[in-house]
């Protein structure tokens, strides 16, 4: 009995002395940037791991972290089992009443964080939703920052992941997230444009150095319409129409008036493609906030797409009103004017009208009486974008037709100027 305890005790200390053995193999190695004999010699280590002393333990879970930590760049998987690994070991640390890795781990933490926002960034600005998806949650848990998630589901419905695109935005919504955020804008004097610079610090620096003038404070878009439209127009992908409309029944219960609810609402009706019920839609948002040019707008083409065009020109013309550099709603004027003009086309290019001066006269001075309503319009979208070659193009055709050529010889010429055509 006496040799087999000993034995046994012979084997533990053998199996502690490999595991310290192991342990700093992994921490060498780790440090030279041999991660693969560094990931070789942790996971011998943690075999053994309940064997080893108190100081051991922490330290094999710390070089395991570090390591897991060093493979995030390659795999986004790997911060996740980094960011346990933190969790367990400070947990750990706690129980036995030693931090002795505790605050190392939370360097760590911190290094693993930063990583993570810059992959972020990356996926963001590359438009590389495949990863972003994995990224965002994992910088969601590090920072409990609900953009984070709104990333992650905005990644989920482009990737088609329809059941976590659904899940993360009802979270958002019955979170509360809106995405407002405040900033400041300042008229950049060289371009004589609004832009945002940021803080109110950065707007008075500005202001000194005589760059900028006119200092606004503002608040971003909320982003709870769109975290709407696109939780129904998931439920739509998913067959879930009667889910869908359980949810925008219940929210009217709870908010009727709510105007987030509504245009989400609005749009869902838009993506499902009836016309008859976003018009509905947005004629309530527009009642409720009748100052506000983008739902004047979207009522607009709602009755366009009705074909209801009195009531679409209308509201294209409320919505310039409130704001006469909305240039859409000038192209949506345009739209709706030129809709004769494709029958008025067919007619002239009959035989029997090509051969009747009379007819074709008449359908001829309809289809001028057309260009001379929206040559209006783009002047003043010209006037709003003077570099706008596509509305320069648009102009040199309906100059040409209306035989305004001293008006088509200017704009040929700047046009040509412009290496345009």
């Amino acid at each position: 009995m006496k040799r087999l305890t000993f034995i046994l005790l012979t084997f533990i200390g053998f199996s502690v002395f490999a595991q310290k053995s192991e342990v700093k193999s992994a921490e060498k190695a780790y440090k030279k940037g041999d991660i693969d004999t560094a990931q070789t010699m942790i996971k011998k280590a943690c075999k053994l791991k309940d064997q080893a002393d108190d100081k051991t333990k922490a330290r094999i879970m710390f070089v395991k972290a570090q390591i897991l930590a060093k493979q995030g760049a390659s795999d986004l998987d790997n911060y996740r089992k980094a960011l346990k690994a933190i969790r367990k070991l400070k947990a750990f640390e706690r129980e036995i009443g030693k931090k002795r890795y505790t605050k190392d781990a939370n360097n760590l933490k911190a290094q693993i964080s930063n990583e993570v926002l810059n992959v972020v960034n990356d996926d963001l600005s590359k438009k590389n939703y495949k990863e972003l998806e994995k990224s965002a949650m994992i910088a969601y848990n590090l920072k409990k920052d609900d953009e984070y998630k709104y990333f992650a589901a905005v990644a989920a419905l482009v990737n088609e992941n329809y059941e976590n695109a659904k899940k993360l935005l009802k979270e958002l919504y019955d979170s509360g997230y809106t995405g407002v955020t405040e900033y400041v804008s300042m008229i950049d004097k060289s371009t004589g444009k609004r832009v945002n610079v940021g803080s109110e610090k950065q707007a008075k620096l500005l202001e000194m150095a005589g760059t900028h003038t006119d200092m606004k404070k503002e608040k971003t878009k909320s982003r709870r319409p769109d975290i709407i439209a696109k939780l129904l127009y998931v439920y739509g992908k998913l067959g879930k129409d009667e889910d869908a409309i359980n949810f925008i029944n219940n929210a009217k219960k709870e908010d009727p008036n709510n105007l987030d609810l509504i245009i989400g609402e609005g749009n869902y009706y838009l993506k499902k493609g009836d016309n008859e019920k976003f018009a509905a839609t947005m004629q309530k948002a527009v009642e409720l906030d009748p100052k506000n040019k983008i739902l004047n707008y979207n009522l607009a083409i709602g009755y366009k797409e009705l074909k209801k065009y009195d009531e679409a020109k209308k509201y294209f013309e409320k919505a310039i009103e409130l704001d006469p550099k909305f240039t859409d709603a000038y192209l949506g004027l345009v739209e709706i004017t030129l809709v004769p003009a494709k029958a008025i086309g067919e007619e002239l290019n009959k035989e029997e009208v090509l051969a009747n001066e009379k007819l074709y006269n008449k359908y001829n001075n309809q289809l001028m009486d057309i260009y001379r309503k929206v040559l209006p319009y783009f002047e003043k979208i010209l006037e709003i974008n003077p570099d706008d070659q596509t509305t320069m193009k648009k102009l040199k055709t309906i100059y040409r037709e209306l035989d305004m050529m001293d008006k088509y010889k200017e704009i040929k010429a700047k046009l040509d100027a412009m290496g345009g055509k």
